[in-house]
């Protein structure tokens, strides 16, 4: 949208510059536009995301407010005697509504009726001059005008109340489709994010931030499904996953990976925390019984620190260390080295 302004307003530039009329607001006007939007352009490329709302406000207030004074200025000119309105008024007509359209889907609700007030400002100032100057009316440009300007209010008195309720029917769908792609990152027992929350969670994260994986296995898991049953053994992970949202303070995300096993990430840990992190974990999900069935221990493997791009390789990281915990005891944490590259990863 702004390279299209940029270039209709250039055109428009080249146009007078080649055929000049005498008008100094010939060459302000789209100049100003063209200068507005280069520097919109160049402050939308420093930061996209950031920055595309103020750029699509900015962008359609550009384009509405200068035509009022490119209209005004032909206007009170052709009401002092100087020239003739439909004589000397440029060919934007066409712009006008197009700006107009821009700013009504552009634009957020708020702003609606800013975008209506600039168009009655340029359009009925129009409409009555021709009323009132018959000759000029009565004319090829006189109709053309008319025609435009005259069904173009009508029909926006009209739409916007009708755009208003739709705005607020989608606004309706888009926040279902966000609760709904929410809920679908989630896992339905522990209300943890699952595997696609955590992707999805990943993807904010800034281009400079490093992670540290912590894998979390509940020890001897089967057995308690085998000797309570599969309900009492859903309570225990229930009961883990509340327990892991109020050991960890700092910016982080836990994960169920899948069956009794949970993944943990931590965003900027600092690195002399990270020998005691996993214990940390270990220590506050087993020191409390858990109802129904007693004592529960953990197993945690702890991978290194690095840039969050090697996700998959701190987890293959945290899966080896965990098999040593495992292998070596269980009810155990152990931080990645590189003694452990070669070890298989672990079995359930």
């Amino acid at each position: 949208m702004l390279i299209a302004f940029c270039l209709s307003s250039f055109l428009f530039l080249v146009f007078f510059a080649v055929f000049p009329r005498g008008h100094i607001i010939d060459v302000l006007v789209p100049g100003f536009n063209v200068a507005s939007m280069l520097i919109l352009l160049a402050y939308l490329h420093q930061n996209p995301l950031k920055h595309a709302n103020l750029v699509i406000k900015l962008c359609a207030f550009v384009g509405l407010f200068s035509l009022v004074p490119a209209t005004y200025y032909f206007l009170i000119m052709a009401w002092l005697g100087k020239w003739r309105f439909i004589d000397e008024f440029p060919p934007i007509t066409g712009v006008m509504i197009s700006a107009v359209a821009i700013g009504m889907i552009m634009l957020p609700k708020a702003y609606k009726n800013t975008v209506a007030l600039v168009w009655l400002i340029i359009s009925l100032p129009i409409l009555h001059y021709l009323v009132l100057h018959p000759n000029e009316l009565h004319s090829q440009r006189g109709y053309e005008i008319l025609s435009l300007l005259g069904p173009a209010s009508l029909l926006l008195c009209s739409i916007l109340p009708y755009q208003r309720r739709i705005l607020r029917h989608l606004d309706s769908v888009a926040s279902l489709l966000r609760r709904t792609e929410e809920e679908a990152g989630r896992d339905f027992l522990t209300d943890l994010y699952n595997r696609r929350g955590l992707q999805n969670w990943m993807g904010q994260l800034n281009q400079d931030d490093k992670i540290c994986v912590l894998l979390i296995d509940i020890d001897y898991f089967k057995n308690i499904n085998d000797r309570y049953g599969h309900g009492t053994g859903d309570h225990v992970l229930v009961e883990v996953a509340s327990r892991l949202r109020s050991i960890y303070f700092e910016k982080h995300i836990i994960t169920r990976w899948g069956g009794e096993e949970f993944a943990i990430v931590l965003v900027n840990p600092k690195t002399s925390t990270l020998p005691y992190i996993g214990t940390m974990f270990q220590n506050s999900l087993g020191a409390l019984p858990y109802k129904t069935v007693g004592k529960v221990t953990v197993s945690v493997g702890v991978s290194n620190i690095a840039a969050h791009e090697h996700f998959f390789a701190l987890v293959e990281q945290a899966d080896k260390a965990l098999y040593s915990a495992k292998n070596n005891g269980r009810d155990q944490s152990v931080i990645y080295n590189d003694s452990l590259s070669q070890q298989r990863s672990p079995v359930s």
